[in-house]
């Protein structure tokens, strides 16, 4: 038995095919009869319901369908492509959060964002006083103020984590 999830409109089905007549979509048996017409065209069968589709594949599982006049853009993968899918997903969202951290012991003289503030390269964040001279600390990334750790008046240490921009 093939397991697949069929995504549409942002929302995951399970098709599982049972055997060449026979799938299971979200829990539900059906009948099912492909036939092949040509390269991009196939009649279909579910249950005593024809349909005629015309297709076109692209990469990564995303495919084009238009059947009996309304079009369908979908992705179908297996089980386990949707599930490394996801796992790469999340890795890449964690990857887009940015800490800012302290270059050098010191004192935080004024916390020049807050959150949900906007934030570009280059632009000045916080002042930080060390050995009697103030420094104004500039973000290396561009993204929206997530979290502040710190607060005017504190002390704090070199690599410390001052903010994270997403």
């Amino acid at each position: 038995m093939s397991e697949f999830v069929i995504t549409y409109n942002q929302k995951k089905h399970t098709v599982k095919i049972i055997d060449s007549s026979k799938v299971e979509i979200n829990g539900r048996t059906l009948n099912v009869e492909l036939t092949e017409i040509n390269k991009h065209s196939m009649l279909i069968k579910l249950g005593n319901i024809p349909f005629e589709a015309a297709y076109n594949s692209h990469s990564n599982g995303n495919y084009e369908f238009l059947i009996e006049g309304s079009y369908f853009n979908i992705n179908i993968r297996t089980k386990l492509q949707d599930f490394a899918n996801e796992i790469i997903s999340k890795k890449e969202s964690a990857k887009k959060m940015h800490e800012c951290r302290a270059p050098m012991p010191g004192l935080i003289n004024k916390v020049l964002r807050k959150i949900g503030d906007s934030i570009n390269i280059g632009d000045p964040i916080i002042i930080l006083e060390a050995m009697k001279m103030e420094n104004e600390l500039r973000s290396n990334y561009s993204g929206i103020v997530k979290e502040i750790m710190v607060k005017g008046g504190e002390a704090v240490e070199k690599d410390a984590i001052i903010m994270t921009i997403e």
